[in-house]
């Protein structure tokens, strides 16, 4: 069974960003290879429902790169890129875009989501290429994946840098995009037919497809990723133990081995990422603190392109890259209205 990737190009923002904006990536020490590769990987599926011209898998192609371009313009750091100056990192917002990626699978969807070993194929259907170490000004951060299956639905896949954004802060940007879409297609302000149709731009000596692989399982090791809620502690160091207490949490609710030591990343979109290493053992937090949360209420489940076509599936994986355990604390903004903090953690697949 072949995936074949038929075209790629970058929706831009509508609107160019302020010069000078970035957000401070504050590391305890050099960020390495493992580190620059990890990243939220969600796949939505979606089944064919209503007009053939609204559902046909490239007409939302093209037209999801005119709504992105609008959408991306409230959220500049998502089109933003990698800076290291001297040892010190920071994601630089600008201009740079979104890659989006078109491809075709040669099988049904049914049978893709049947398939054995799934999780690890999924990979193939979220666009992702790793950052470059020595040059990263040049690495795009945000992948967008639509992929055509042969008769029965087509995928969107989203890869995104967790030095570009969170969990949360993806899921809350999904629900944006997907309500500024449906608005602009309710609205007639999406161009009929798409004028950004991926492969109305193929020049007549370049090769059809970019390229042709087969579906195999990803080298990447698969994880497994608990969330729950809790109140925000009073200072650094209590999130360094709440982050304990839930790593040793999910380690007892997922079987897992016990490790000494995990990596934490702290987000905080209104301020620095804050990215370390820290020991398993801290001080004890009452049970009923910590909140188990599923993935759907998230609410990427509501993502939708087309009307009354909501996702018949959606997958999510924190790609944490290594064998290491990784803590995520996420603070909401104050827009929001939720005080509590979001706290995934993720652990190797036995």
């Amino acid at each position: 069974m072949i995936l074949h990737v038929d075209a790629i190009q970058t929706a831009l923002p509508g609107k160019v960003a302020h010069p000078g904006l970035a957000r401070r990536i504050v590391m305890a020490a050099p960020l390495g290879p493992e580190v620059l590769q990890r990243r939220f990987q969600v796949v939505l599926y979606y089944g064919k429902a209503g007009d053939e011209e609204v559902e046909s898998p490239l007409t939302v192609a093209a037209w999801i790169k005119e709504s992105l371009s609008a959408v991306l313009s409230g959220h500049p750091i998502l089109s933003g890129r990698l800076r290291n100056s001297g040892g010190s990192w920071e994601v630089k917002f600008n201009d740079s875009g979104v890659r989006l990626v078109q491809a075709t699978a040669e099988m049904t969807m049914s049978e893709f989501l049947a398939s054995e070993d799934r999780d690890g194929k999924e990979a193939q259907l979220a666009y992702w290429e790793d950052i470059n170490e020595d040059d990263p000004n040049f690495s795009a951060l945000f992948y967008i994946q639509v992929t055509q299956f042969q008769g029965d639905g087509y995928a969107i896949g989203i890869s995104c840098s967790l030095l570009l954004a969170d969990p949360l802060f993806l899921s809350r940007f999904l629900r944006s995009w997907s309500q500024t879409h449906m608005q602009l297609l309710a609205q007639g302000r999406l161009t009929k037919p798409p004028m950004f149709h991926l492969s109305y731009f193929r020049g007549p000596n370049r090769p059809r497809r970019v390229k042709s692989v087969p579906f195999t399982s990803s080298s990447a090791t698969t994880t497994t990723t608990m969330l729950f809620k809790a109140d925000p502690p009073p200072d650094a160091q209590s999130y360094s133990d709440l982050s304990a207490a839930c790593l040793r949490e999910a380690t007892r609710r997922l079987g897992a081995e016990a490790v000494p030591e995990f990596s934490l990343m702290i987000s905080d979109h209104t301020g620095d990422l804050k990215v370390g290493s820290h020991g398993a053992t801290g001080l004890a937090y009452p049970k009923q603190v910590l909140e188990v949360v599923r993935w759907s209420q998230l609410g990427m489940e509501e993502v939708a392109f087309t009307p009354g076509n909501r996702p018949v599936h959606v997958s999510h994986q924190i790609v944490s890259c290594g064998h290491s355990r990784l803590v995520i604390a996420m603070m909401t903004s104050e827009a929001v209205g939720d005080p509590k903090l979001t706290i995934s953690v993720t652990v190797p697949n036995n």
